[in-house]
């Protein structure tokens, strides 16, 4: 991918009767022309539909009524210039690249329910996602603390003159007795410090005056 490719254009009338004459390119560039003046053409921009470039167009009914017609891009150009083989299976169009701008024909591929579904889960964003629901999970263990619950909970725990018991606290805070200890020991949410004040050290001056 990304290599030289010539542009190629073809019509779109092989799919949709329009009222102007739309082209698309191999490298997912459309532009629309009047019927009678196919010399002078204007390069379309589209807009998107959950981060994938669409077209919007005016399609011809039976009756003869114009209806809006909203249509991704890359299953456009997948379409046009990538042969199924008549594979039924093969019903969905993916970007190799995870790029969703990017409808080079090199770049997209027909593909069946279950491959798609396999491709997504390979994506950056899919991978990053999942890296985040892992990372909540880990620390919050289902339920989701605040920092000033954790302070609060973590000052509990490490109290030396705590007589909470941790099952109580566990109940209290809505986590598991798991992951209390994991808080407790710094696994989880373990970038949260929490201080005590120091305990006043009694000089010994001090001290005879008090003894006294």
């Amino acid at each position: 991918m990304g290599h030289f490719i010539a542009e190629e254009w073809r019509d779109l009338d092989a799919e949709y009767v329009t009222a102007k004459k739309y082209f698309v390119s191999n490298l997912g560039r459309i532009k629309s022309c009047f019927r009678d003046d196919e010399e002078n053409c204007t390069i379309l921009k589209g807009g998107l539909t959950d981060g994938f470039p669409r077209i919007s167009f005016s399609v011809i009914q039976k009756e003869g009524k114009a209806k809006q017609k909203h249509v991704l891009i890359h299953h456009l150009v997948a379409k046009l210039f990538i042969p199924k083989a008549n594979n039924e299976a093969l019903t969905h169009v993916i970007h190799l690249d995870f790029d969703r701008k990017n409808n080079r024909v090199d770049n997209l591929k027909w593909v069946t329910r279950e491959e798609m579904f396999a491709h997504v889960h390979k994506s950056p964003v899919a991978k990053e996602s999942l890296k985040k629901v892992q990372e909540f999970n880990r620390q919050s263990n289902g339920h989701k603390l605040t920092v000033t619950e954790v302070i609060r909970l973590k000052k509990k725990l490490l109290d030396p003159n705590r007589k909470t018991r941790y099952k109580i606290l566990a109940k209290q805070f809505g986590v598991s007795m798991m992951a209390l200890q994991r808080i407790k020991t710094g696994e989880n949410w373990g970038h949260i410090k929490v201080e005590f004040p120091e305990k006043p050290v009694i000089k010994e001056q001090d001290y005879d005056n008090k003894t006294r």
